[in-house]
């Protein structure tokens, strides 16, 4: 019987990392230096925690093929690496350092490694060493369909057929397909948290409803190049019974859908709304989606289901800003409205804006601030513009980069040299917005119940 081994390796920085967001390239909210700032960092890194969902999905399939199948963030002794015959390990850009050093580790002891994550496609010729194997597309596909027996796995560590699997499609073209993620395995080693006000107290396990995105923020954007554009949806009745199966076994309530967008198809999400309705199903959830996709019956509907958070991307308030970076956005007062209607409903609202974009300027930046603070949003996020290597944009920027650290691109770093701003100036921005935000009378409240329910 094969051994595997899922080993997903992180640097130490005193913030949270999530491999899983930025389409598999991975965040690392590192707010800044700051005394409220640390306290954001020191909050954030204890509230939110998950690994990258392929992995999970990987974990099943290959558990589901009567294989033996582990998986760890620490690099376990070489005595007990020699008992796997093969390790996966997740790639990102946030870890892409630690994961190269561990590649080398791994390869020196005659391992073989099967790298997984869109960041190990990007950068093949980095991962792909005497010892390991960077699997194409969505890493589920290449386990569903391939025999997991040691005479075809070891073909993909020879040089002659390092095309064996470079022919057929990227993605998983029917979701259904999928077993369910390992949640009940992972939750016997590492905490599933979101720990924002009402999803505190139980575990919040990840779904999905929906792969791919095909907006024009692609531009910028990777969860096309780790999705596609092609939007694939599983089945209501798929959903559904993955939720009441999670409700059984890990006791929990709360979810998040990791959907890129998540209402992109309004009669899709009517139906799957109902369903949790028609069912009973008591939950509460989570979503990320665009402004453009929600009106006001659609809120109620929602609410109705049991989402009690949403994340939306407004990035400026500057219209040259945003068309310079090809990001379509509905217009400022249309905003307000969808807004203040989920605050209505109760809906806690996470607006994310982008400092530091290629057409930001103090001035630009300042006008974003004072605009989070008009909106009736209660949360905020704040990064930093970054180009990533394999999107469109990056071609525009990889001669002005200025760091040789791929782990620094994590959304709270400025990585190129701007035309108008300097590193200082975007660090002092970062704390600035957040400082101005969340020390604003109108905020107190939010951050009070925020900061109580983490002791809940």
């Amino acid at each position: 019987m094969l051994k595997f081994l899922i080993l997903d390796v992180y640097p130490s920085d005193n913030w949270r990392l999530v491999k899983d967001t930025a389409g598999g390239y991975g965040t690392g909210n590192n707010f800044g230096n700051s005394f409220l700032s640390k306290l954001m960092n020191f909050f954030v890194s204890k509230s939110i925690a998950m690994p990258p969902m392929s992995a999970l999905y990987v974990y099943s399939i290959i558990k589901g093929k009567n294989c033996i199948i582990e998986y760890t963030k620490k690099i376990l002794p070489q005595e007990e690496l020699k008992n796997f015959d093969y390790i996966i390990l997740p790639s990102s850009i946030i870890a892409h350092e630690t994961e190269i050093e561990t590649l080398n580790f791994l390869n020196r002891l005659g391992l073989k490694v099967f790298v997984i994550g869109i960041f190990g496609n990007i950068k093949k010729n980095i991962y792909n060493l005497d010892n390991s194997y960077v699997v194409k597309g969505e890493p589920e596909k290449f386990f569903l369909e391939n025999k997991l027996e040691k005479k075809n796995l070891d073909n993909f560590f020879s040089n002659q057929n390092l095309g064996l699997f470079e022919n057929r499609g990227e993605f998983v073209e029917i979701l259904d397909d999928l077993p369910y993620p390992s949640w009940d395995i992972y939750l016997k080693k590492y905490p599933l948290r979101n720990n924002f006000l009402s999803f505190n107290k139980k575990s919040a396990i990840p779904i999905l409803a929906s792969r791919g995105c095909p907006y024009s923020c692609f531009n910028y954007c990777t969860y096309p190049l780790q999705q596609g554009r092609k939007v694939r949806y599983r089945s209501v009745k798929n959903i559904i019974n993955e939720i009441i199966h999670w409700k059984n076994k890990v006791n929990t309530n709360k979810f998040v859908f990791r959907d890129p967008v998540f209402s992109i198809n309004r009669k899709f999400t009517v139906e799957l709304c109902n369903e949790i309705i028609k069912k009973k199903l008591n939950i509460e959830f989570l979503i990320e989606t665009h402004l453009n996709n929600l009106d006001n019956e659609l809120i109620k509907l929602l609410k109705d289901a049991g989402l009690k958070i949403v994340y939306i991307g407004v990035e400026s308030v500057e219209e040259k800003v945003l068309k310079d970076i090809n990001r379509f956005s509905i217009k400022n007062d249309a905003q307000f409205k969808i807004i203040n209607k989920l605050s209505a409903e109760g809906i806690i609202v996470k607006s994310m804006y982008m400092i530091g974009n290629p057409e930001d300027t103090e001035e630009t930046i300042k006008n974003t601030i004072s605009y989070s603070k008009l909106l009736p949003n209660q949360l905020v996020q704040f990064s930093i513009f970054t180009p990533y290597p394999g999107t469109p944009i990056f071609k525009k920027f990889e001669n002005i980069i200025t760091t040789s650290k791929f782990e620094n691109f994590n959304q709270y770093n400025l990585v190129f040299k701007h035309n108008y701003l300097n590193e200082k100036q975007i660090n002092y921005f970062k704390n600035y917005a957040y400082r101005k935000f969340y020390l604003h009378y109108k905020n107190i409240g939010i951050v009070f119940r925020t900061l109580k329910s983490f002791f809940n």
